[in-house]
């Protein structure tokens, strides 16, 4: 986490200075909005669709929504067999700075969040009552574990737009993710944390240390301007 502060200061220091030459506050209402469905994704095994709205000129807040499956990408798969379901998103900041009519660079930021439920066997003893007597016996007991993680991004982007109402982006950038809760019996969140190698990857296989690791992607998606 150390190892994250400057990066996160750099990022702050930037979107501050960006927002205090830009962002204006007597007008706070939805002037555009942009619908993306994050193409990218399919190579981990994932459908992401990215909802931002404009709140000035150049400035947007949105949410990202992920169904996807880890076992995609191996997560956990020292300690659970699969997943039940992993849903992912996050609530971001987006910048626009436009170097033509129908280009724009863009800066986004913000927070990421994971929730998913994976399930496993185990052979335990298991009691149970005979004439009235506990006994055990040796079977497979069904385990399913709830984990859940958070974490931060910074992304930069190039956007084309096509036409008045299509455009594209592509992006790349930094993610941080770590798990902080887990209902797991048999396993500590350290253990899952050393098991598992945190990497979406979208286009690459992760191998940054500790849970920053790279994000690339590309977005097409419809747009509405002010």
């Amino acid at each position: 986490m150390k190892k994250l502060i400057p990066l996160l200061a750099l990022c702050l220091l930037l979107v501050s200075s960006v927002s205090a030459q830009y962002f204006n506050t007597d007008s706070l209402k939805v002037r555009y909005w942009e619908l993306g469905w994050v193409g990218s994704d399919l190579l981990i095994g994932a459908l992401s669709i990215d909802l931002a709205m404009g709140i000035t000129d150049n400035q947007a807040i949105g949410l990202r929504s992920t169904i996807t499956n880890d076992y995609f990408n191996n997560y956990y798969s020292n300690f659970y067999q699969g997943a039940n379901y992993v849903y992912r998103g996050g609530l971001f900041h987006k910048i626009y700075l436009s170097s033509s009519r129908n280009r724009k660079f863009t800066f986004r930021h913000g927070l990421r969040y994971s929730i998913s439920e994976y399930y496993s066997q185990s052979e335990e003893w298991i009691e149970f009552n005979r004439f009235g007597n506990t006994q055990y016996r040796l079977g497979t007991v069904d385990i399913e574990d709830l984990n859940v993680e958070l974490g931060y991004e910074f992304i930069v982007g190039l956007q084309q737009r096509t036409n008045s109402l299509f455009f594209l982006e592509y992006y790349a950038g930094l993610k941080y993710m770590e798990l902080v809760s887990t209902n797991s019996s048999l396993y500590s969140i350290q253990e899952l944390k050393a098991g598992n190698n945190y990497s979406e990857g979208y286009f690459f296989t992760n191998n940054y240390p500790e849970n920053l690791s790279l994000v690339v992607g590309l977005v097409i998606g419809l747009q509405r301007q002010p």
